[in-house]
C-alpha cells in the first residue's frame, strides 16, 4: 500500500482552547447546491486509544481510503490508497496497528457486504490479509466465509476479538486472531448454534449469545456462568411482537446487564439474575424510547460500564458515574450552545468529543482533565456555517385512532412560521426512524424556503414494540394516515399553506410518496418519488433483490406478518400498490431511481413510469445508470439536488 505523507489538516491548529463560539453571521441566501452535495472531508472519526492520533476515510481518487492524523506533529498521513475498493468499517486495535473491511461504494448499498477484513500499521506498514474480498474468493472457486472485528484486546499491540462464519454459514463464531501473523484460536468451540451475536465478558470470554431462527422469526437468548460452564438457553421469544431478553454487556466484575421489555411497551437496562434467569434489578428506563438501541460507555481500564447512550428525540447520555456526568457538563457549557457533546472514553482518562447539532455537521475536540485543557481537532464540513443553517424542532401530535407520533419539523432561517410551503419527506425502512441532528437533504430543502417534516410513523423503531406493531400490514393505511394526520395538523397549527404541500422521500419513502399522491390526491401538490417500491407484490416475489435473496424463508416469514401475505393478503397487497392506481393520482411526480439498485430493483421505477404514461399523468424522470441503491457520485448527488429544486420550484413556487 503506498503511503502518501505530510498533508494539511483541515484545521491548522490543533490545539487551541475553546471558551465560547463565535459571534453570529447573518442568515444565508440561497446556498450553492455544491454545499449539500459535497462528502465530508473526512468521515468516520475515530481517535487511538491514547488520544495522539486520530484516523478518519477521506476521498482519494474517487474512493474512500484510510489517514492517520499525528496531533503532535501536525501531519495527516494517507495509510492505503485503493483504487477499486473504498474503506468501509475500521478500528483502531491499538496505539500503533488498525483493521479495515472494504467494499465498492460504486455498487450501491445492498452490495456492499463482505468486504473481507485486512490490518495495518498506523504508518501503512506491515499489511495483512485476514479474510479475502468476495472478488477474491469468486476468483480463487471459494465459497467467501466473512471475517469482521468485534472487540479490541486491552494491552495487546496486534491482537483482535473477531467474528466469523468459517464452521457454519448460518452460526458465528469467535477467535482471537493476531493480525500480524494471522494466527487464531477459537473462543466458541461450544457453540450453541444458529448464533447471531456474541457478548464477551471482561477476560474476552464469551458468556452471552443470541441466536435466531428466521423461518420461525424466533430470538433465543443463551447465557454461562464461565468459559468452561455449559450454555443454558434462557428464554425463547418467537415472534416480531414477542416480548423478550437481550444481552447488553458484562460490567468488571462479570455481571451481566440486559435489555428487557417482559414488563413494559420498552425496553429497559437491568441487571440480569442468572439464578433466576430474569431480568433483576431496574438500571435505567426512559418514558418516550427503547434502551436497546443505545450504547453502553465502559471504560477501557478496568471494563466499568459508566455509562449509556440513548437514541431520545434528541440523542442524550445517562452517566452512571458522577465524574462523568459532571465532565459531561463542563463539556455541554464549554462547546457551542444547543450541540449535543458525545464524549468517547479514551486511554488515562482522556476524552474524545464530537460536538455537533441540528444545524452543525459537527467537530472534534479531544479533552485532557488532568491540564484542564480542550482542543479543536478537525471539522469535517468546515464549509457548513451553522449560523446559516435551519433548526430542527420535536413534534409531537396523535393520530386519528390515538396514537401519538414522534416527529421533526425544520423550519426556513428568516421566515416567520405562518403559512410556509412544505415538504414531508419520509424515511425510508420502514423499520428505521429519522434522528435529530444535521441532515443534508433537509438543510437543502430548508435553504430553498421549504419547511420540512419527518414523521417516524407507527412501524418506525426504537419507540416501543405497540408503536413497531401497529404498523403491521398496515401499507397504504394506518402508516399512511400518520403522514396525512402529520400534515394536517401542521396545517392546524397555522404553520403550512395548505395549497403548497409535497410529498418525497427515499425507498419506502418513495412508496409514501406515491401512495400518498394515490390516497390525497387534493393535499400534495406533487411527489418526490425516489427508488420507491411501488408494487407491494413485486416487493416479495421479485426473488433477485438483496434482502429476498439473503435469506428467502426469513424474508418470506418476516414480510408475511410485517407487510402481509402474499397468497392470503394479496388483494390487500394488490389495492396499496400504487403502480396499480395511477389514475388516482393528480399532482406531478418526479421519479429518481438508479439502474443497478439490487434493493429496489429498477423494475419499480419503470413500472411506475408506464402506469403513469398510460394513465396520462404528469411526471419527471431522473435515472442513474451508475448507481444502486444510494447516490455514491459526487455528479449525481449535485444533479439530484437541482433536479430536485427546479421540479419544486415548478411545482410548489420558490
Amino acid at each position: 500500500m503506498k503511503t502518501v505523507r505530510n498533508l494539511l489538516l483541515a484545521c491548522a491548529s490543533l490545539s487551541i482552547l475553546v471558551h465560547a463560539t463565535s459571534a453570529a453571521e447573518p442568515p444565508a441566501a440561497l446556498l450553492p447546491v455544491s454545499d449539500f452535495a459535497k462528502q465530508p472531508k473526512y468521515a468516520s472519526i475515530d481517535f487511538s486509544p491514547d488520544g495522539k492520533q486520530f484516523a478518519a476515510l477521506t476521498d482519494l481518487d474517487g474512493r474512500m481510503n484510510l489517514a492517520v492524523g499525528n496531533l503532535e506533529k501536525g501531519t495527516l498521513t494517507r495509510i492505503t490508497s485503493f483504487k477499486t475498493y473504498d474503506v468501509g468499517l475500521y478500528r483502531w486495535i491499538s496505539n500503533s496497528r488498525l483493521v479495515i473491511s472494504l467494499y465498492d461504494a460504486s455498487k450501491g448499498l445492498a452490495e456492499w457486504r463482505g468486504g473481507g477484513l485486512f490490518a495495518l500499521n498506523a504508518d501503512g506498514s506491515e499489511p495483512k490479509e485476514l479474510a479475502p474480498t468476495q472478488e477474491a474468493c469468486k476468483a480463487r472457486n471459494q465459497i467467501c466465509r466473512q471475517t469482521w472485528f468485534v472487540a479490541r484486546v486491552p494491552g495487546s499491540e496486534d491482537e483482535i476479538i473477531a467474528g466469523a462464519n468459517e464452521r457454519d454459514l448460518r452460526s458465528d463464531d469467535l477467535y482471537r486472531l493476531n493480525t500480524k501473523t494471522g494466527r487464531k484460536t477459537l473462543l466458541t468451540e461450544q457453540n450453541p448454534g444458529g448464533i447471531s451475536r456474541w457478548v464477551i465478558d471482561q477476560n474476552n470470554v464469551p458468556r452471552a449469545a443470541i441466536s435466531e431462527d428466521g423461518r420461525k422469526l424466533a430470538e433465543t437468548f443463551w447465557y454461562r456462568e464461565s468459559a468452561t460452564a455449559p450454555w443454558r438457553k434462557i428464554m425463547t421469544a418467537t415472534g416480531l411482537s414477542a416480548p423478550r431478553i437481550k444481552p447488553a454487556g458484562f460490567d468488571a466484575d462479570g455481571l451481566l446487564l440486559v435489555y428487557s421489555n417482559l414488563d413494559s411497551d420498552k425496553f429497559k437496562l437491568y441487571e440480569f439474575d442468572p439464578v433466576s434467569g430474569k431480568p433483576g434489578k431496574l438500571i435505567l428506563e426512559h418514558p418516550l424510547v427503547d434502551l436497546d438501541t443505545g450504547n453502553l460507555r465502559i471504560r477501557t481500564k478496568d471494563h466499568r460500564i459508566v455509562g449509556l447512550q440513548i437514541d431520545a428525540d434528541k440523542p442524550e447520555v445517562a452517566w452512571f458515574d458522577e465524574t462523568y456526568a459532571k465532565l459531561q457538563k463542563l463539556m455541554d457549557a464549554s462547546l457551542p450552545t444547543g450541540n449535543i457533546n458525545e464524549i468517547v472514553l479514551l486511554d488515562d482518562g482522556k476524552l474524545a468529543v464530537y460536538s455537533h447539532g441540528d444545524r452543525d455537521p459537527g467537530e472534534y475536540y479531544l479533552y485532557d482533565p488532568s491540564v484542564k485543557r480542550l482542543e479543536r481537532v478537525l471539522r469535517p464540513r468546515d464549509w457548513i456555517k451553522p449560523e446559516r443553517m435551519a433548526s430542527t424542532q420535536v413534534v409531537r401530535y396523535k393520530a386519528r385512532d390515538g396514537l401519538e407520533i414522534p416527529g421533526y419539523l425544520t423550519l426556513p432561517v428568516g421566515k416567520p412560521a405562518t403559512r410556509l410551503p412544505l415538504i414531508a419527506w419520509i424515511h425510508g425502512g420502514p423499520w428505521a426512524r429519522d434522528d435529530w441532528g444535521f441532515n443534508p437533504d433537509v438543510q437543502f430543502l430548508a435553504n430553498r424556503g421549504y419547511a420540512v417534516f419527518q414523521p417516524n410513523f407507527r412501524s418506525s423503531t426504537g419507540f416501543g414494540i405497540r408503536h413497531y406493531t401497529a404498523g403491521f400490514k398496515q401499507y397504504g393505511l394506518a402508516m399512511q394516515d400518520d403522514i396525512t394526520d402529520g400534515v394536517r395538523y401542521l396545517i392546524a397549527q397555522g404553520i403550512v399553506d395548505k395549497d403548497r404541500v409535497c410529498i418525497g422521500g427515499g425507498s419506502y419513502g418513495g412508496y409514501a410518496t406515491m401512495m400518498g399522491l394515490v390516497k390525497e390526491p387534493d393535499m400534495f401538490k406533487c411527489g418526490i418519488n425516489e427508488a420507491g417500491v411501488v408494487d407491494l407484490i413485486w416487493g416479495q416475489e421479485l426473488g433477485y433483490t438483496d434482502f429476498n435473496q439473503s435469506d428467502p424463508d426469513a424474508a418470506e416469514a418476516f414480510y408475511t406478518v410485517a407487510m402481509g401475505d402474499v397468497k392470503a393478503d394479496r388483494a390487500m397487497l394488490e389495492k396499496y400498490s400504487p403502480r396499480l392506481h395511477a389514475d388516482q393520482i393528480k399532482a406531478p411526480v418526479l421519479i429518481v431511481h438508479a439502474v443497478h439498485d439490487k434493493r429496489v430493483p429498477f423494475q419499480h421505477a419503470e413500472g411506475m413510469r408506464d402506469a403513469l404514461k398510460s394513465a396520462g399523468k404528469p411526471y419527471e424522470w431522473l435515472v442513474f445508470p451508475d448507481e444502486g441503491h444510494g447516490f455514491a457520485k459526487m455528479e449525481n448527488r449535485v444533479k439530484r439536488y437541482e433536479t430536485i429544486e427546479a421540479f419544486l420550484r415548478k411545482n410548489l413556487g420558490p
